[in-house]
């Protein structure tokens, strides 16, 4: 899911998982405004009902003067999202925007399906868990299709990527799509302290002249002997730092010393090297230009969101 798609169901997120309050006798209060958005309001109540499990959570995690600035930063975070969300479904609404039954259904039967709930009485169990009804999630729901569709509308259909901008981010982030340094090797192994002085005997007969691969048949303790100690191409950073270190700094053809490790002693040949390579544009081109469209696309919400909170009349009455 995109960043826009996230910012947009925050609220409704935190709803979700929101719990009403615990105890017996609930306290009584007087609903106040907290906030004026155009002709709309929100009220304390409907900012207490979200606020309620995060606030919750940093009264139990923090205390003092941290405890106070995240309380406040809290508030002040969720109750900007409340307005925005309010300016947006304004907006939505001016524009006769709907989203029919059926697609709110659609929506609902995806949601059960990743978050694999097995039947309807399971998801509607799960719901009333965090106090919301089913009629109360389809509401939710119904919101934030509508927010989806106007985003898409009014943002991002107008995200247009250049040829331009795709070659010059691919320049710039060329070593981000590298092929890794490969080599192939054949590996001699012999395990525990004891193996010092085997390792050693072996590569003095490497050394003379005996063929690599007979002596891993013979000798080696590695399942990989069967095959002459061929383990194949290997890419940097997916090997024992010791024998790592060596097989990239050896030329094709060469033969360590005896190297340690902690299960025992390694012997190595290279067989080939591959140097690393830049993967060509074209196979990385509809990854750059998903990358390029989000990151345009999320400036541009930003800056539209911003001008619509400009434009309307917006009073926090929060104290």
């Amino acid at each position: 899911m995109n960043n826009i798609i996230k910012k947009i169901l925050l609220i409704a997120v935190i709803l979700f998982f929101s719990l009403m309050p615990e105890g017996g006798i609930a306290a009584i209060t007087i609903d106040k405004v907290v906030a004026v958005v155009n002709n709309e309001v929100i009220t304390q109540s409907e900012l207490e009902e979200i606020i309620q499990k995060p606030r919750k959570q940093i009264m139990e995690d923090f205390s003092g003067v941290e405890q106070e600035r995240l309380l406040n930063k809290l508030t002040r975070d969720i109750l900007n999202r409340m307005i925005e969300k309010k300016l947006q479904l304004q907006v939505a609404r001016q524009m006769n925007i709907t989203v029919s039954k059926a697609e709110v259904d659609a929506a609902l039967d995806d949601i059960k399906v990743k978050n694999a709930f097995p039947d309807d009485e399971t998801f509607k169990r799960a719901l009333a868990a965090e106090n919301m009804t089913l009629e109360q999630y389809k509401k939710e729901l119904t919101e934030q299709l509508m927010i989806m569709r106007l985003v898409t509308k009014e943002v991002r259909s107008n995200v247009v990527i250049s040829e331009e901008e795709i070659k010059r981010y691919y320049e710039e982030k060329k070593k981000d799509y590298t092929i890794p340094e490969e080599v192939k090797l054949r590996i001699i192994f012999f395990k525990g302290d004891n193996g010092i002085k085997k390792s050693e005997d072996v590569l003095g007969q490497i050394k003379k002249g005996a063929d690599f691969a007979d002596m891993a048949k013979k000798y080696s303790e590695d399942p990989t002997a069967k095959d002459g100690g061929d383990i194949g191409f290997v890419k940097k950073g997916h090997m024992l730092p010791a024998i790592e270190n060596a097989a990239f700094s050896l030329k094709k053809g060469e033969v360590s010393n005896v190297i340690k490790a902690d299960a025992g002693y390694y012997i190595i040949k290279i067989e080939d090297k591959k140097e690393p390579q830049y993967i060509p544009i074209e196979k990385v081109r509809e990854e750059i230009e998903k990358s390029l469209y989000e990151q345009k696309a999320n400036a541009l919400y930003d800056e539209w969101l911003r001008d619509l909170r400009k434009n309307a009349h917006v009073e926090i009455k929060l104290q």
